[in-house]
């Protein structure tokens, strides 16, 4: 995705479980928000928030598999 200089990414990432509030200085920063999946019965934790680069981006990665937590999806938006 080729991006403007007026705009910034902001990533959803999901994952099963549901974590507290007390994480978010570990996942750089990223706001966490709870949801519920009724397809299948289980909590979500979305992080959400702007990621600087790729490598910030593979950093969060490696913590929620140091976590053993599965990943469900990641969204980019672009804002402007």
């Amino acid at each position: 995705m080729k991006r403007h200089r007026s705009s910034s990414l902001i990533y959803e990432i999901r994952i099963e479980g549901e974590l507290g509030d007390m994480w978010v200085d570990w996942f750089e920063g990223l706001s966490i928000r709870k949801e519920f999946n009724s397809d299948q019965d289980h909590p979500v934790s979305v992080l959400y928030g702007h990621i600087p680069d790729q490598p910030a981006l593979h950093g969060i990665l490696n913590k929620i598999r140091d976590l053993n937590l599965t990943l469900i999806s990641i969204n980019i938006y672009e804002t402007k």
